[in-house]
């Protein structure tokens, strides 16, 4: 029997597969009340197998759905996050140019101020530092384009500084913070006069030659004096800070807060033409004042 069994052990398998699937179809087609016992054991004994088979299945394709929109909710969350990076690489763009127009527009307003002085637009391209310490800023134009050492640089909140060294296509620009920078100014409000001399600090000059009984607060805005051969007059240069008047000797002690951040300038321009105050003193003076 045994021997029989394994002869043709294939099929039997076989024929076991085909009538199982038969018996548990026919058996289910069948209504209730015609089942006979083999019928309702056949469902008995299939029943557990049917639920785990289907459990198998259903939870393999909930996997795989779960998966697959796992699957796509990532590759959507990578393309939305592409997106947004590129979104906000483009709002810094636009919020820099806006910045640049701003910018530009102040300065061109600023020009249109004073119609008597000539000036060229410059970017900075460069910050050095000299060998003797100096603090330069490099800009694009040079003698080609007209520029000269010593001519100002402002900017439309003030003083930058003034032209140090020239080249064919660019200028270094020595910053009114420069320890070796100095303006001539005058208050603003009262029309003292004083010197601004750096300090070495981009926050920060000191008051020089300011008379200690002269009307000077804090606070008090100064603006070139047009003195020192250098500056036109009335550009903004700072404000007075820990203003100190001391009882002995001649002038006060005071700081002075630059009007204009030299570390943040991106743009400038070279005042390369202005009226300087000579020149229409005579004629304010009348007739013969010039001399003998």
């Amino acid at each position: 029997m045994i021997a029989l069994l394994r002869r043709y052990r294939e099929l039997i398998l076989v024929s076991v597969l085909l009538l199982v699937p038969l018996a548990v179809f026919f058996a289910h087609a069948r209504r209730p009340s015609e089942r006979s016992r083999l019928d309702r054991a056949v469902i008995w004994l299939t029943t557990p197998v049917e639920r785990a088979v289907g459990w198998t299945v259903t939870g393999s394709l909930s996997a795989w759905r779960s998966y697959v929109a796992l699957r796509n909710a990532h590759e959507q969350a990578m393309a939305m996050s592409q997106e947004v990076n590129a979104l906000r690489l483009e709002r810094q763009q636009l919020l820099a140019e806006r910045g640049e127009a701003e910018r530009l527009r102040r300065l061109l307003s600023f020009a249109e101020q004073a119609p008597e002085r000539t000036y060229l637009g410059a970017r900075v391209i460069g910050v050095k530092l000299g060998p003797t310490g100096l603090q330069l800023l490099t800009v694009d134009r040079g003698s080609d384009q007209g520029v000269a050492r010593m001519m100002p640089v402002v900017v439309a909140d003030g003083v930058v500084g003034r032209v140090h060294a020239v080249t064919g296509s660019t200028a270094d620009v020595l910053v009114l913070s420069d320890r070796n920078s100095s303006i001539g100014v005058r208050v603003e409000r009262t029309r003292a006069r004083a010197n601004v001399r750096g300090l070495g600090k981009p926050d920060s000059c000191r008051l020089d030659y300011a008379l200690r009984a002269e009307d000077m607060i804090e606070g008090d805005l100064l603006v070139t004096s047009g003195t020192d051969g250098v500056f036109p007059r009335g550009v903004p240069v700072g404000r007075v800070t820990q203003l100190h008047r001391s009882a002995h000797g001649l002038f006060l002690d005071a700081r002075v807060k630059p009007a204009v951040d030299v570390t943040h300038v991106e743009e400038v321009m070279v005042v390369t033409a202005w009226e300087r105050p000579t020149d229409a003193l005579p004629a304010a003076l009348g007739p013969g004042a010039a001399g003998p």
